[in-house]
C-alpha cells in the first residue's frame, strides 16, 4: 500500500478529529445553556455545531475519495484502520497512526453521544431521539 495515500487520509483524519473536538465542545455548551434556559445562546451554538457537522461530511467524503484508488482489500484494511480496528496487522508506521486516530475519532464519538442522548432525553423525555 501507497503510504503517500495513507498519509493523505490521516491528514483529513486528523481535520476530522479538530472538528470532532470541537463539535463535542459545543455540544457541552449547549448542554450548559440549556440548564441556564438561555434560548438564544442554544439556536446559535446548534448552528454552530451544524457547521462543525457539515465540515466533517467533506473530510468523509475526501477520504472516500482517496480510498477508491486503493485495491478493494487495501480499502477494507483502511476502512476498519479508521475504525480503530486492529484486524489487519499494520504494514507501516502511518497505518499505526491512522488506527491511532480511527480510535481517538470513536473515543470522542462516543462521548459527544452521551452528552447529546443526556441533553435530548432531559428536554424530549420519552420523545427524544434516543428512546
Amino acid at each position: 500500500m501507497e503510504d503517500s495515500v495513507l498519509l493523505e487520509i490521516l491528514k483529513e483524519m486528523q481535520k476530522k478529529y479538530q472538528c470532532m473536538a470541537e463539535i463535542e465542545r459545543i455540544t457541552r455548551e449547549v448542554g450548559d445553556f440549556l440548564s441556564r434556559n438561555d434560548q438564544t445562546s442554544v439556536q446559535m451554538l446548534l448552528g454552530m455545531r451544524q457547521d462543525e457537522m457539515d465540515k466533517v461530511d467533506v473530510f468523509n467524503r475526501n477520504i472516500k475519495c482517496l480510498i477508491s484508488v486503493l485495491s478493494p482489500e487495501e480499502a477494507v484494511k483502511v476502512d476498519d484502520w479508521m475504525k480503530g480496528q486492529e484486524n489487519w496487522i499494520p504494514d507501516s508506521q502511518i497505518s499505526e497512526k491512522v488506527i491511532e486516530k480511527g480510535k481517538n475519532i470513536q473515543q470522542i464519538l462516543k462521548r459527544t453521544i452521551e452528552i447529546d442522548r443526556f441533553i435530548s432525553t432531559r428536554i424530549a423525555g420519552t420523545h427524544s431521539f434516543y428512546k
